[in-house]
């Protein structure tokens, strides 16, 4: 290790002030943004102006060092009023308990979803964390990432620099401005999708798995013993390793290509794949009907008169269950006209809502199948099973890995319903049942809901669950939807483009910011 340090130093004096200059850029710049930093230094890399050792150190410093700036700066705060008011908000004290849970994993998370490192490291000086801790955290998951996503920069920069030249550089800052902004949005609609998932069934009270309680003495969820950005990152990239293997980064979007095909994952329409289900077993499916609402302004009580109109024609009343036709977000329970029209009254113009019957039965499940293309019958993947139990807060969610609940009988029901439905081969059911063994049976379930390749497991929330088991799970779902969208390209059904799965990705996330508050 001395050797080695002692000889990128002797190179440190053998070349000119430019070199200096380029030494002190990537020490510098990850105080502005790593992302640069990482581009630069594999840019050097590449083009062998510094040896790569020390590259990975002067990232590697600087990275370090503006972690502890920030440290410094929350620790100042708690002494300098003047640096109370310009660092300290409301989000910044709210990292405490956090810090306090998982400061390990909250490094993480830092890393690798962008934007938050600020906030989160002036908390972690504000609230008196350990420096010990923070230094450990730090240096260790810099030491883990920085590698990591320099070899994947030199890598790609490599390949691409005879064709493109130095027009592949800032092609690969954009890549990773892309990537990033994917990054946030989607454990952005993680965040949303959990905290959807434990606001339905009776009461509707607001619960987030979590702060899931087991009812297991010492276990906790996956997702409490890491955090999400941390949790997923593997999956990201074990993911682009299927994308170079199957020349698409968006092939997953072409296993169900009917008429969702031009739709991605992120602006599914719930009713597309309810009415197709419904006309296949429409006892299978809880009764609903599809609201839009009026782009033009002062409609609320037009679009109320219609809404009424269209559940007296389908024999529908309340309680009903309210939510918008795209997303997961801003699920409802609704009692009365009261209720519809307050619903209403904040849900987006133009948009389409989706008014369902509340289906009282206890038991909740949520079923991932898919089949392969030219296949007879499909299979389960996954069954996740979901109890709803009142603690002193409210309600607590708990998912249990329901494996032993697939039968014949029920992976038939849900096969019939899916081999009916126009292209459809993979997605995600989610079931009411009133006993075990009418699960079993696939006898007295109601189907609420129908998601694609939008749709995701859930059983890693299982205590139980082993994190080698889970990512094995997640793993092979990933690679079945490649899979499937391998044939079905084949077939002749061509992926969406990644640019148009940005696009319904950012109208998701604008969407979900208007639509109202679940309850």
């Amino acid at each position: 290790m001395i050797d080695a340090l002692s000889t990128t130093l002797s190179h440190l004096f053998q070349h000119e002030f430019s070199w200096l200059a380029q030494f002190f850029s990537l020490v510098v710049l990850p105080f502005a943004h790593e992302d640069l930093a990482i581009i630069l230094g594999a840019y050097i890399v590449v083009n062998k102006i510094m040896p790569a050792a020390l590259v990975v150190l002067c990232i590697y410093g600087g990275m370090v060092a503006s972690d502890f700036v920030l440290y410094g700066i929350g620790a100042g705060a708690r002494r300098l009023p003047w640096l109370t008011r310009i660092a300290v908000n409301d989000r910044v004290r709210g990292f405490g308990d956090t810090l306090k849970r998982n400061l390990f994993g909250l490094v993480a998370l830092c890393r690798v979803v962008p934007g938050i490192v600020f906030v989160a490291f002036i908390a972690c000086g504000w609230t008196r964390v350990s420096l010990a801790r923070f230094t450990v955290a730090s240096l260790v998951v810099s030491a883990l990432y920085l590698p990591l996503m320099l070899c994947i920069v030199v890598f790609f920069g490599d390949a691409l620099d005879d064709r493109a030249g130095l027009w592949t550089w800032p092609f690969l800052l954009c890549v990773l401005a892309a990537i990033g902004f994917l990054r946030r949005q989607v454990f952005n609609f993680q965040g949303l999708s959990d905290a959807s998932e434990s606001q339905r069934g009776a009461g509707m009270l607001t619960a987030s798995p979590r702060r899931t309680a087991t009812g297991d003495a010492g276990k906790v969820t996956l997702a409490e013993r890491l955090p999400l950005g941390l949790i997923y990152l593997p999956l990201l990239l074990r993911w682009l390793g299927f994308a170079a293997r199957h020349r698409s980064l968006t092939l997953p979007m072409a296993a169900n290509p009917g008429e969702h095909a031009g739709q991605g994952a992120w602006e599914e329409r719930k009713s597309d794949y309810l009415l197709s289900a419904a006309a296949i077993a429409p006892e299978s499916i809880a009764g609903f009907v599809v609201v839009r609402r009026s782009a033009a302004p002062r409609m609320l009580y037009a679009d109320l008169e219609q809404a009424r109109q269209l559940l007296s024609d389908a024999g529908l009343s309340f309680p009903l269950v309210a939510k918008p036709d795209i997303g997961r977000a801003a699920v409802r329970r609704i009692d009365d006209v009261a209720d519809l029209r307050e619903y209403l009254r904040g849900f987006p113009s133009g948009e389409s809502l989706i008014l369902q019957r509340f289906v009282p039965d206890a038991g909740r499940a949520t079923v991932l199948y898919a089949r392969l293309p030219g296949a007879r019958s499909g299979r389960i993947l996954s069954l996740t099973l979901r109890d709803h139990r009142p603690t002193a807060d409210g309600t607590t969610v708990r998912y249990r890995d329901g494996r032993r609940c697939i039968t014949p009988e029920l992976e038939a029901h849900i096969d019939a319903i899916a081999r009916g439905m126009p292209e459809f081969h993979y997605g995600r059911f989610e079931l009411r049942f009133a006993s075990p063994d009418g699960l079993m049976r696939g006898d007295g379930v109601s189907i609420v809901e129908i998601s694609g390749v939008g749709g995701v497991a859930n059983d890693t929330w299982d205590p139980s669950l082993s994190l080698t088991e889970a990512y094995r799970r997640a793993v092979e779902q990933q690679r079945i939807m490649f899979l499937i969208g391998d044939k079905n390209r084949a077939r002749g059904f061509a992926p969406v483009g990644s640019a148009d799965v940005v696009k319904s990705l950012v109208r998701r996330s604008q969407l979900s910011r208007r639509y109202p508050a679940s309850a």
